[in-house]
């Protein structure tokens, strides 16, 4: 079944739910939103579902209190009549507890643009050219004559300037400054967005990016830069998960740097490894070999060890990466 078909025979009373992955960022929770908003005006009955918290920059988003936790009572209606969207989610692992829910759905929809999705819906709708999620959901509701709102253009627009950096790793052609236009015209503010998104940290990020900033090397010979958090530090801050966000990008700062890396203990022996890259340098690949993914120039996994032997052995991981793909590096001067 192709999706255009699914939504002119998807049932009215029947619950459908929507969820996205793992620590959600801009345009995981945008897709949840934006979706919702036109299954709303199709005059479905969706849920959006997360099983954690929303980070505090996110909460000029519309609709947030029509998101469930995982104990709401509405989800004990599921059932394998019920239809699951997965919004940019490259994979069932992914979804985290709500993997679950998806099992017992006989009909999955999975709408993402990572280029490493590994297409587990009944239906896949997948572009990993299209520069985030949202601008799927956009398409989709443009054919649907879905009609665009504040609230809806505001989650569609929120997914593509924070999957994009602020329209830092896409070049901005006539089709999506149309795209642009369009949301503007409907109610979404660029300017909101980007404030809340990029610019709005509490204290203890600021103190938490101090850390990192003291932690963080660069590799001139083979132009990446590396930082790390230990849970120790954010013990010392008053700090949370969601207070690392943006920390990653100042690898990225140094003229010439190719790669930056950002390790942070999440657990006894467990990190989160956070990759960005810049220029032509896909860091898919390094991702893959440590069992994570994403996309060519924002990516991240999971890694277990001692802290030591884990950042050594990923420093020499990407030093051969970039080796082997530029041969004999050369010199950037700053």
């Amino acid at each position: 079944m192709e999706i255009q078909h699914l939504f002119q025979t998807l049932p009215q009373k029947n619950p459908i739910i929507i969820a996205s992955h793992q620590n959600i960022d801009g345009d995981g929770l945008g897709s949840m939103i934006s979706l919702y908003l036109f299954l709303i005006q199709k005059k479905l009955n969706p849920i959006m579902v997360y099983d954690n918290t929303i980070p505090y920059f996110y909460h000029f988003l519309p609709n947030l209190k029509d998101i469930y936790p995982l104990a709401h009572p509405k989800l004990k209606e599921i059932s394998e009549d019920t239809v699951f969207f997965a919004v940019d989610c490259s994979n069932p692992q992914r979804l985290g507890q709500l993997n679950d829910i998806r099992e017992k759905c006989s009909l999955v929809v999975n709408i993402d643009h990572h280029p490493d999705n590994s297409s587990y819906g009944t239906i896949n709708y997948i572009d990993p050219h299209c520069p985030s999620t949202t601008i799927l959901i956009y398409q989709l509701a443009k054919k649907n004559k879905v009609k665009l709102d504040a609230s809806l253009s505001m989650s569609i627009l929120t997914g593509l300037i924070t999957d994009t950096g602020g329209f830092q790793y896409v070049e901005l052609n006539q089709q999506l400054l149309g795209i642009l236009e369009d949301l503007i015209n409907h109610g979404a503010s660029v300017a909101t967005i980007t404030r809340y998104a990029f610019k709005s940290r509490r204290y203890s990020a600021l103190k938490l990016l101090g850390i990192a900033l003291n932690h963080f090397v660069y590799d001139y010979q083979f132009h990446f830069g590396m930082t790390y958090l230990l849970r120790s530090d954010f013990e010392l801050c008053g700090a949370s998960e969601e207070d690392t966000e943006g920390i990653v990008d100042y690898g990225l700062y140094v003229p010439g740097s190719l790669i930056s890396v950002f390790i942070r203990e999440v657990d006894n022996q467990t990190f989160k490894v956070s990759l960005r890259s810049q220029d032509e340098t896909n860091i898919l690949p390094i991702a893959h070999a440590f069992g994570g993914g994403g996309h060519l120039k924002a990516a991240g996994f999971k890694i277990q060890g001692d802290f030591k032997t884990v950042y050594q052995n990923l420093k020499e991981h990407i030093q051969g990466y970039l080796s082997s793909q530029s041969g004999t590096p050369h010199s950037v001067s700053v």
